[in-house]
């Protein structure tokens, strides 16, 4: 459970990264907020891996590119960090002990 509750925090930190970086020209004054994508994120950091994932992918099904990881790489990166931080977080939580007396 300890391996949860610690993916739920690097997650949280990483969801709160990417807000910040997407928010701060709007609080400098320099543009308006624009959330960026995972895909977004992704290309930036290694185009290389992300083209080679994408050819790989489509190759083999040119379907599960279209209709389920590439709206998925869509999604704005801090809401998808923030979303596994909390089911990361949810499988970790601490349980209530139930104690069961029979007489």
């Amino acid at each position: 459970m300890a391996v949860f509750r610690f993916l739920s925090a690097v997650f949280l930190l990483v969801a709160t990264v990417a807000l910040v970086v997407d928010a701060t020209p709007a609080s400098y004054g320099v543009g308006s907020f624009h959330a960026t994508s995972l895909a977004g994120h992704w290309k930036e950091l290694s185009p290389s891996s992300f083209e080679v994932a994408r050819r790989a992918v489509v190759e083999a099904s040119p379907w599960l590119w279209g209709n389920l990881i590439g709206p998925l790489l869509e999604v704005p990166t801090f809401v998808a960090f923030g979303a596994l931080a909390l089911l990361s977080g949810y499988a970790g939580r601490r349980r209530r002990t139930v104690r069961i007396f029979v007489n």
